[in-house]
Formats: structure tokens, C-alpha cells, sequence
């Protein structure tokens, strides 16, 4: 037997006894050793699950030691310490052929099609093994601090796909985890940050990654604040890293012409529509993308960015609860006084 957060559609999150999982010849276990409290983590359990489940065990941001091995898997050993990363490609339909994993038709989630992380154990199936994002955690990065790399990974491949560098004025929207992470990465990108939100205690936060600007968009208006800073050009780049159709909306208007606006943070399921001025899109050749998820190989670059210290994962994580705690951080998680939240299956 072991313990595990169970979420069920009913809404109910409990801490249960269920089975010890079943090690197959080509799968293995984990004893998880840390699990970030994820965003998409909080939306399921306001929301429901996406698919047809009767419950699950969320969790997808996982840092753990192989604890079991099948007979037939000859590429991990017990003791092994590993990072995994939320996605399972298929690797055959058209965008993975083509290298694009995060596009893949086919795509399945750890802590969705699979069990995950908020459990004292974890299995690793065959499919999880040939076909997920799974990584070494260095020898110098404690698993708490590994955990961060799956988040970082999606802020990663953002940031590599929108070409930011030197000497670009970066604005991030949403001083939350993600955004945070998203200010950190542009800064070492060689970046001018701006970082805005409505928080006080959020933008307080963000302050411990010493950004060159920070705006109260409650107590000051976040478009003529950008306008200054910039000199009435407006920001090479906007990030929209929080749940908001208004703040898309501002972005395309303190956006430079030329510039680019990446919508990161998806919006509720059931409001999705965005009004954005198209004028200013069209006559200022404004760049609009989306961001969504990694290649796998931003998970490795995230691992080795923490272990050289240009991550900072120690400033990301401010909270961590044993498993027995689980409902306490994710109401913490939610009410938006903390950064990433950490739980740990084997404390407590």
C-alpha cells in the first residue's frame, strides 16, 4: 500500500491508502521525492478534468529515485535520480515526424492518461519510458529544486522560439510562477524586464529577480507606464503570462511596431474569445503567436541551467507541504500569496 492525493469528478481532493503499483517487466517505479503544484493543477481541480475520468492522481512536475526495475528495462537503475516532464508524445503523427513534439496529435499527460506525482510512488510504464521527457538530475540539484525544470522548460522554449536577446525590451504580464520564471530567463537572455501586475504582494515577489522595472497595474496605468519606460515606442516583446483577455487586449497596444505578443497563459474553458485590435496588428506588422509546452529537450537545458545557478530555483520555490498537506498548498497555491509550490510524498 501507499499514500496518494486522489482527485475525483466529484470535486473531492482526499489523501487515500491505494494499491502499491504493479511493476511490469518494461516499466519501473519511482519514489517521488518532490511534485510542483502546477497552474493546470488548480484548474482541474476548479474545473473538472478534461477527459472522462472518474479520478486521478494529478501532478506533473516530478523529481524522483528509481525505486524498482523490470526485468526488461536495462537503461535505469535503482537509485537512479530522474526528472520528469508532464508530456508523452506518440512520435508518429505528423508534427513529431517533424520534431514539433508539443503539436502532437496524439498527446497524453502524465497525471491525466497517467498516475502522477502526488504520490508516494510512481509507475513508469513502457510508454512513459520509449516516448516522455525524462532526464538525470545533475548531482549538485536537490529534487525539490529538479521539479522546477518541467515549468521552466515551456518558459524555455517560449523564449528560444520568440529570439530574445540582447538589448530587447521585454515586458512579462503576470507576476505569478510562470511569469516570474519568464522575467529570470529573459534577464539572462541579456533583456531589458519589465514585469506588471495587479499584485502588490505578487510584484513583491518578483522583486528577489532584481528586473530592471516593475509596475503596479492596480495603482497606475499599465499602457502609459510602458510608453514611458520605452520613450512612446512601446516593448520589443510582450509576454501575456496570466489567464487575463484584457491583458492580451493591452498588449497589442504597448507593443512597438514590429514587435511580438506571445499569449502564454491560456484563458478559461469556457471564455476564450479575445478581442484584440487587429488596425494596430496590421499597420504595425505586429507579431501574435502562441506558447505552448516544450520540445523534450528544453527539459534537459532547464536541469542545466539550475545546476549552473542561472536558474534560480531556490527564489521560485517559497512553499513546500508534505503529501498529508496537500489541500493547505494548493489553497496557498491558489490565492496567489506564494510562487511554486512544492510537495514532498516522503515527508510527514
Amino acid at each position: 500500500m501507499m499514500k496518494a492525493a486522489i482527485f475525483r469528478s466529484s470535486g473531492k481532493l482526499s489523501v487515500e491508502e491505494i494499491d502499491y503499483p504493479k511493476l511490469p517487466d518494461d516499466g519501473l517505479i519511482i519514489k517521488v521525492d518532490a511534485c510542483g503544484i502546477c497552474g493546470s493543477d488548480l484548474r482541474t481541480l476548479r474545473y473538472g478534468f478534461r477527459f472522462n475520468l472518474d479520478w486521478q492522481i494529478l501532478g506533473h512536475e516530478i523529481a524522483g529515485t528509481v525505486f524498482e526495475v523490470g526485468s526488461k528495462v536495462t537503461n535505469f537503475c535503482p537509485g537512479d535520480r530522474i526528472a520528469i516532464a508532464a508530456d508523452v508524445h506518440c512520435h508518429n503523427c505528423y508534427y513529431c515526424l517533424r520534431g514539433l513534439y508539443n503539436m502532437c496529435s496524439n498527446l497524453q499527460l502524465i497525471g491525466t492518461h497517467f498516475a502522477g506525482g502526488f504520490a508516494e510512488y510512481m509507475l513508469l510504464p513502457k510508454e512513459i519510458l520509449s516516448r516522455g521527457v525524462i532526464h538525470s538530475i545533475p548531482s549538485n540539484v536537490s529534487s525539490i529544486h529538479a521539479a522546477l525544470a518541467e515549468p521552466a522548460s515551456s518558459v524555455l522554449n517560449t523564449q528560444k522560439n520568440s529570439c530574445i536577446g540582447l538589448s530587447d525590451i521585454v515586458l512579462i504580464i503576470g507576476a505569478g510562477p510562470m511569469g516570474c520564471l519568464h522575467a529570470e530567463i529573459a534577464n539572462v537572455r541579456g533583456a531589458f524586464t519589465i514585469i506588471a501586475d495587479i499584485s502588490k504582494v505578487r510584484l513583491n515577489l518578483a522583486r528577489r529577480f532584481n528586473l530592471n522595472h516593475y509596475i503596479n497595474s492596480s495603482q497606475s496605468d499599465l499602457i502609459s507606464e510602458v510608453m514611458t519606460i520605452t520613450n512612446g515606442l512601446g516593448a520589443d516583446v510582450v509576454i501575456v503570462a496570466c489567464p487575463s483577455a484584457e491583458a492580451q487586449a493591452q498588449a497589442i497596444q504597448i507593443t512597438r511596431k514590429q514587435g511580438r505578443v506571445i499569449l502564454f497563459g491560456g484563458l478559461p474553458k469556457d471564455d476564450p474569445i479575445t478581442h484584440l485590435n487587429a488596425n494596430l496588428i496590421h499597420y504595425g506588422e505586429i507579431m501574435v503567436v502562441g506558447a505552448f509546452s516544450y520540445h523534450p529537450s528544453q527539459h534537459k537545458v532547464a536541469l542545466d541551467l539550475i545546476s549552473a545557478g542561472k536558474i534560480k530555483a531556490a527564489s521560485h520555490i517559497t512553499n513546500t507541504y508534505p503529501l498529508s498537506n496537500i489541500e493547505e498548498a494548493i489553497m496557498v497555491a491558489m490565492e496567489g500569496s506564494s510562487l511554486k509550490v512544492v510537495i514532498l510524498p516522503q515527508e510527514g
